[in-house]
């Protein structure tokens, strides 16, 4: 779905810029990433990855408040990352949020099992799309 549809669906309204919402959900994702940090030898990888996603949801969600905008969607998060913030991440990276988010649902409502190898083979993507999500959430907040 791409952002203009997410708009005219009503799947995301325009409710004026919020940085109180994004500087808690900032903090959020930085204690998400703490505890993540904590126990990254964890022997169940689903429940790493939904973390993982977790932060990246929070970090774009905060993006979104600093717009003054409000999701009812994660694939509505992932086509304002396209539309407004072009060029931050390669499609790749943004391709593989997606996968992220189906894998989360998958485990979230199906109790689907991943791949044992799936972080490792995708750690260094995912820990580059938190590093930049991160650094324009903080550029934003000043």
């Amino acid at each position: 779905m791409n952002w203009e549809d997410c708009i005219r669906n009503n799947k995301v309204k325009e409710v004026g810029r919020n940085p109180d919402m994004a500087k808690s959900l900032f903090t959020l994702a930085k204690r998400r990433m703490e505890s993540i940090n904590r126990r990254k030898d964890d022997e169940f990888p689903q429940l790493l990855l939904e973390d993982y996603y977790e932060v990246i949801k929070e970090l774009l969600t905060a993006l979104l408040a600093l717009r003054g905008y409000k999701s009812y969607s994660h694939e509505c998060l992932i086509s304002f990352l396209e539309k407004h913030y072009e060029g931050l991440l390669p499609y790749s990276e943004i391709h593989l949020i997606n996968e992220l988010r189906m894998l989360r649902s998958d485990i979230l409502y199906r109790g689907r099992d991943i791949a044992e190898d799936y972080l490792v083979r995708n750690i260094e993507s995912i820990d580059m799309i938190i590093e930049r999500l991160t650094y324009k959430v903080e550029k934003e907040l000043e």
